[in-house]
């Protein structure tokens, strides 16, 4: 690949990942109320096709989710720069989601959870994870084996 091709890669890459956090801290900085509002919506929404689901439910999943998308993020970038020990990843989603949880200390109605820290890392543990097994796995359809 040409280095143009491959500097514009990692650039969008980045740029991705940047957004993503934008939109992980954006949510984070919105009120207890403003919160519960846009997750009570997504629970209508939800209960209907899974009944089981609680609000609280709804919101581990959500912190989840979130750190799964970062963590697959994260891991396309660690594998552009092409350098660096892969523990870089899950360092930085744990950097992330204990900034991420600070900062939830000075929004109205809402806290920092250590419990949350440790969702959001399993998250990105769990992208990194599904990442290594795809690579595996085109590997070994590549060579034969």
């Amino acid at each position: 690949m040409r280095m143009g091709g491959r500097r514009w890669r990692l650039g969008a890459a980045l740029l991705a990942t940047g957004l993503w956090l934008w939109f992980i801290y954006a949510r984070s900085a919105k009120t207890a109320e403003l919160s519960d509002q846009e997750s009570g919506v997504l629970l209508e929404l939800l209960v209907k096709i899974f009944p089981f689901l609680t609000m609280h439910l709804i919101r581990k999943l959500a912190h989840f989710t979130e750190y799964l998308i970062l963590g697959a993020l994260l891991y396309l970038d660690w594998r552009l720069i092409g350098r660096g020990p892969l523990l870089l990843v899950p360092g930085l989603g744990l950097l992330a989601a204990a900034a991420d949880e600070y900062l939830q200390t000075f929004v109205p109605g809402r806290s920092g959870e250590m419990k949350d820290v440790l969702l959001d890392c399993s998250g990105v543990l769990t992208a990194v994870c599904l990442a290594l097994l795809l690579r595996r796995g085109k590997e070994k359809r590549n060579h034969g084996s």
